[in-house]
């Protein structure tokens, strides 16, 4: 498994040796505790890494959404790299989806100015309820790799996007959940993304 650390996300590889392809896993670093999901190229999630990072050793429980099947786990670092983070492509589709009864989201994006994008984010929470949660198109900020989105139509709604090389995260920030989304339903997580082409929104600002 090769791992970036950006502050509290977490993205890179994985390669299972019997399979001997990459997998995208994607994920976060939260006081000590890691989560991550591996992804196959359709953005479904095969596979969830639940551990606790203690120094150079992160060990946990894996398990896959579809069954009932969990597996001890330990990653022990082996080498380290000091990168920094360029400037990636951030138009495209992401999404995820934990299968035909769980969860599923996407996020558009079309980069239209150095830093002006337009976005579109929903997604529904799965089974019993199919709770959804829907941002329509709005244009925002593009700083970096990062954009904020806020509204307080609802209240106080604040989401961090978070850009990458091959995925996007979508982020609650200071504590700002009201956003008027269905009971248990949110568009934050990690998305994969899928498709490169821009969007082609109903109407353009």
């Amino acid at each position: 498994m090769t791992l970036t650390f950006d502050d509290n996300l977490i993205y890179g590889t994985l390669v299972y040796k019997r399979v001997g392809q990459a997998i995208k896993v994607i994920g976060s670093l939260e006081n000590g505790q890691v989560l991550l999901y591996e992804f196959d190229p359709k953005a479904e999630v095969t596979g969830v890494f639940f551990g606790t990072k203690k120094g150079n050793e992160i060990t946990g429980t894996w398990s896959k959404p579809s069954i009932n099947k969990e597996q001890i786990f330990t990653l022990k670092k082996t080498s380290e790299i000091k990168t920094q983070t360029d400037p990636v492509s951030v138009t495209g589709t992401y999404a995820y989806n934990f299968g035909k009864e769980g969860g599923a989201g996407m996020l558009s994006v079309s980069q239209t100015g150095r830093e002006r994008i337009v976005v579109e984010m929903q997604a529904y929470r799965g089974a019993p309820s199919y709770n959804q949660a829907t941002i329509e198109k709005t244009t925002l900020k593009l700083a970096g790799n990062q954009a904020i989105y806020e509204n307080n139509e609802f209240g106080k709604c604040k989401l961090k996007l978070l850009f990458f090389e091959g995925g996007a995260a979508i982020i609650y920030q200071d504590e700002a959940f009201e956003c008027g989304f269905g009971n248990g339903a949110t568009v934050t997580g990690n998305y994969l993304k899928t498709d490169n082409k821009p969007t082609k929104f109903e109407k353009q600002d």
